[in-house]
């Protein structure tokens, strides 16, 4: 698989083409001289959905932060008001 092919995978893409892959070796139905490209296809996978991930979940960090940054805004505001 080339790069160019994992880029343009959904994330869903690559999980279900990885389990292709670990059902396929999990029932030994790889043939030997596949075996060592299949492995590594499901590494290249494996790293793209955790680039993926880690990607995201710093994505929904900074949009949290930004929801705790703005209710304190108006926690101070309303605070403000009251006084």
């Amino acid at each position: 698989m080339t790069e160019q092919e994992l880029t343009a995978m959904t994330y869903e893409e690559k999980e279900q083409r990885l389990d292709e892959i670990l059902n396929r070796l999990d029932r030994s139905e790889t043939p030997m001289d596949q075996l060592s490209s299949e492995a590594k296809e499901a590494a290249e996978l494996i790293m793209s959905m955790q680039a993926t991930l880690k990607s995201t979940k710093a994505e929904l960090q900074k949009v949290f932060l930004e929801m705790d940054r703005q209710k304190e805004q108006l926690d101070s505001a309303a605070s403000a008001d009251r006084d």
